[in-house]
């Protein structure tokens, strides 16, 4: 026998059936339905630029949808970042920030978007040491050769950027106040620029992430100096610290997906889940052997919260 439904849980089933029907699609469930894109701020070839293209290649056979990688350069990537924060909060535009236009850039100039809110933190990928290298026959031996040169007066030693305002550019400041030198600075578009300028002679040193010096540190035509990083890096063991070297100046180059401010929490999870997952593939196994990318997974949150206390370090050392 059939017990008869009591009213009032008829009428709470209806309730909850109305009130499901009228929550919006992505509330109950969110699938991507067009291409998704990923900008960049940087130029080709830069660590930014090969992230967003290998996630996108091992991310194929996981999402449904097309990831496109866009380079939009200028501004120690703030354009691209500005771009991302102007852009529908609808998870389908992406951008590799937690680096210099979400850290140092702020700093410099004015930006139209506030670098602590105006971004949703999806998934960071990876951590990249600042390396300050020279040029294979550089007259610098090792860092302490170089200090003591730059010790001899202002400018008289020049390094390389990826532009003005940005993390290296930054790095390059603290560390300046750290040593109590001035190094004349050069700022390029990106790591090819800096790195060709450097190899080219046009500056003394030059500042890079790992993965984008060392097919140039495999070939012997770049020397890395020091590691502006809290700790040596596994695949350079001989290189030291600029803290062991008794100028404590760490700050690393972070790297990860963010997408504009109020992205849905069903979107976030969705596309963190995917792009982990893809960091999971063979395909990016390989590449983070080959390119020696310093991977460091963290969900949005704690991304945040790193790239955030970046931010005021920085601040805080060169007094803003």
């Amino acid at each position: 026998m059939t017990v008869p439904t009591p009213l009032l849980n008829r009428r709470q089933l209806g309730i909850l059936g109305l009130s499901s029907l009228a929550l919006p699609a992505w509330a109950q469930e969110w699938v991507p339905s067009q291409p998704i894109t990923i900008l960049v701020g940087f130029a080709p070839g830069g660590s930014a630029d090969q992230i967003a293209r290998q996630l996108s290649f091992a991310a194929k056979g996981i999402l449904p949808v097309p990831v496109v990688v866009q380079n939009k350069v200028g501004a120690a990537g703030a354009i691209a970042a500005q771009a991302v924060a102007e852009a529908k909060a609808d998870g389908y535009t992406l951008f590799v920030g937690g680096g210099s236009e979400t850290t140092a850039v702020g700093h410099f100039k004015p930006l139209p978007y506030d670098p602590r809110k105006s971004f949703t933190p999806v998934i960071k990928v990876s951590r990249a040491p600042s390396v300050l290298a020279v040029k294979a026959d550089s007259k610098f031996a090792d860092m302490k050769a170089l200090l003591a040169e730059a010790r001899q007066g202002a400018e008289k030693v020049s390094y390389g950027s990826t532009g003005e305002g940005g993390i290296f550019h930054a790095t390059g400041l603290v560390w300046e106040k750290a040593a109590g030198i001035k190094l004349l600075h050069v700022p390029y578009k990106g790591a090819a620029d800096s790195m060709n300028a450097l190899l080219g002679g046009q500056v003394d040193s030059a500042f890079g992430a790992y993965e984008e010096m060392k097919p140039m540190i495999d070939a012997g035509r770049v020397r890395p100096l020091a590691l502006f990083s809290r700790t040596r890096l596994p695949a350079l063991p001989s290189v030291p610290t600029m803290t062991e070297l008794g100028v404590p100046v760490a700050l690393d180059n972070m790297k990860g997906l963010m997408g504009p401010a109020g992205m849905p929490a069903p979107v976030v999870r969705y596309l963190h889940d995917a792009f982990r997952k893809a960091m999971q593939t063979a395909e990016w196994k390989e590449y983070v052997a080959k390119s020696g990318l310093t991977q460091d997974y963290a969900d949005g949150a704690a991304f945040q919260k790193e790239y955030v206390e970046a931010y005021d370090t920085i601040g805080k050392a060169i007094g803003k």
